[in-house]
Parts: C-alpha cells; sequence; structure tokens
C-alpha cells in the first residue's frame, strides 16, 4: 500500500493549481516549441524568402513569448502556488530552475530583438506592424548579442531538459500528484492519491 501525500495543509489528495497558472504554463511551452522551430526551420530554408519569412516570425512569436511571460510573473504574484511538503533541497532545486527559467524566457527574446537592431534590421510583428527603431546600427554589438542570445537559448534548453525530468520523475517515480496539478484535462489530479491507497 502507498501512503497517501497530501500536498497542501488540510488536504487529502492533490488541488489542482488555478486554472490561470495551467493555462500560462501550457501558453509557454507551446510559445517556445514554436519559437524554436522556427528558427531551426529557418536555418534549413537558408538565405531567401522563405527563411527571412521564418526569421520574422520566430522574432514575432519571440516577442509573444516575452509578453506571455511578463503577464504569468504578474498572474504568479497575485496567485502564488501552494507550498507542497518536499524535502528542503528539492524545493530549493526546483526553485532555483524555475527562476533560472524565468530569467532565460525573458533575456532570450530581449537579447535576439536588440540583436536585431542593432543589425539595422525592421521588425515586423507578424508581417503586420513595423516596430520602432529605438537602437542605434552597430553590427560589432550586434554580433555580441546574438552570440549571447544564442547562448542562453542553449542554457534554456537545458534548463527545460531539467524541469522537464523533475516532472516526470513525479509523475512516474513518486507518482505524488505533483504532475497532474499541472495538468489541463480531467480530474485525475484530485484522485491521484486515493486511486493508489
Amino acid at each position: 500500500m502507498t501512503e497517501t501525500r497530501s500536498l497542501q495543509d488540510g488536504s487529502d489528495g492533490v488541488a489542482r493549481l488555478p486554472l490561470g497558472t495551467r493555462i500560462f504554463h501550457w501558453t509557454t511551452v507551446a510559445l517556445l516549441a514554436l519559437m524554436f522551430g522556427l528558427i531551426l526551420a529557418a536555418e534549413q530554408a537558408g538565405p531567401g524568402d522563405l527563411g527571412a519569412t521564418l526569421v520574422d516570425l520566430h522574432r514575432s512569436v519571440g516577442l509573444t513569448l516575452f509578453l506571455v511571460v511578463l503577464a504569468r510573473l504578474a498572474w504568479r504574484l497575485a496567485h502564488p502556488l501552494p507550498p507542497l511538503r518536499r524535502p528542503a533541497w528539492e524545493r530549493l532545486l526546483a526553485g532555483g530552475v524555475q527562476a533560472a527559467l524565468y530569467v532565460c524566457v525573458l533575456a532570450m527574446p530581449a537579447l535576439g530583438w536588440a540583436a536585431s537592431e542593432t543589425a539595422g534590421d525592421t521588425i515586423r510583428l507578424y508581417g503586420i506592424v513595423s516596430l520602432p527603431s529605438v537602437l542605434p546600427m552597430d553590427e560589432d554589438l550586434s554580433d555580441r548579442l546574438f552570440q549571447l542570445h544564442g547562448s542562453v537559448a542553449i542554457a534554456l534548453l537545458c534548463l527545460i531538459g531539467l524541469h522537464a525530468a523533475g516532472a516526470l520523475r513525479h509523475r512516474f517515480v513518486l507518482r505524488d500528484g505533483v504532475f497532474e496539478r499541472m495538468w489541463l484535462g480531467g480530474e485525475r489530479s484530485r484522485k491521484v492519491n486515493q486511486s493508489r491507497r
């Protein structure tokens, strides 16, 4: 028999996170996947109209991601996550990874925008609105910013891997319902512990 693990004081099961929290989470995941997919496709397409269009879409999705994450942070401040009954080292590790994820997800599109601006590129949001240029052209600075942009992207992918590994550990090793509380569908998260008694 598996001991029931409560994730909230006074709870016999696993409380679902607020719907807004879950929507922000999975919207962020979708935008990240789309952003990385677009730049990989642009690199495969090479120079030309298709490649340029894919890069423009990549930039637009990146700026959208930046705004979504700012809104997500505001939501998080207004709706803090309930504390988990986990060892202190695990809470510190998870909190550190999440904080680093937020920093990278905000820094990456900001660096990409600044690098494009200093390269003299015109940024058109989804091909509709041209954003005003606010940074002077500086090709050397642009090159350095693009390099930093790429380094942050690599760091972000590593952090995403750590975050995903932690989530899968909760789902398949600990089986404590932490994974299910962020899931969008069904009511499994409220019943998962009872079904394993």
